[in-house]
């Protein structure tokens, strides 16, 4: 138990006084920018952000939604796995983008934070699924929001700098 406890905090992370779903979203931004760093392959940070989301969604659902449905308390505060793989699908553009992705890359993170804090519609409808999945559906909704707004503003800025 204490190993799921472990994960679900993401190390720990989910146990801290203030902004723990930031923190663990803080988690995956470093840890894919450290990735892109020492492996700068396109193939290898896109395989990265989808194994990370893969692994620790899965965690997520099936493992969340048991301690949630035994504390009684939805969507406990601590578990931040959630945001972890959340802030994996914002930060996709990053790891397709020529150049630097250290600039799409925050701002994937920054997104992902407004998003998931002020959960605009579907975000906030994803909240009512019930168990694991619904812990986890709407970080991966507020993820491909963010996604999407990186991916629009980065081919923006491209297309000014052409000339167009």
């Amino acid at each position: 138990m204490k190993f799921k406890i472990f994960v679900l905090s993401c190390f720990g992370l989910g146990f801290m006084p203030i902004a723990p779903g930031t923190f663990g979203s803080l988690l995956m931004l470093a840890t894919f920018l450290a990735v892109n760093h020492f492996w700068p392959i396109q193939f290898v940070s896109v395989f990265f952000l989808l194994a990370a989301m893969i692994i620790a969604g899965v965690f997520c659902v099936v493992f969340a939604g048991a301690i949630e449905k035994n504390g009684r308390k939805r969507d406990p505060g601590w578990i931040v796995i959630d945001e972890f793989a959340g802030q994996a699908v914002a930060l996709f553009p990053a790891a397709v983008t020529s150049g630097t992705v250290l600039a799409p890359a925050i701002a994937a993170f920054v997104l992902f934070r407004i998003f998931d804090i002020w959960k605009p519609s579907p975000i906030r409808e994803m909240e009512h699924l019930n168990g694991g999945l619904g812990i986890l559906a709407d970080d991966l909704v507020a993820g491909v929001i963010a996604g999407t707004v990186v991916c629009i503003t980065t081919l923006l800025v491209r297309f000014a700098q052409m000339g167009g």
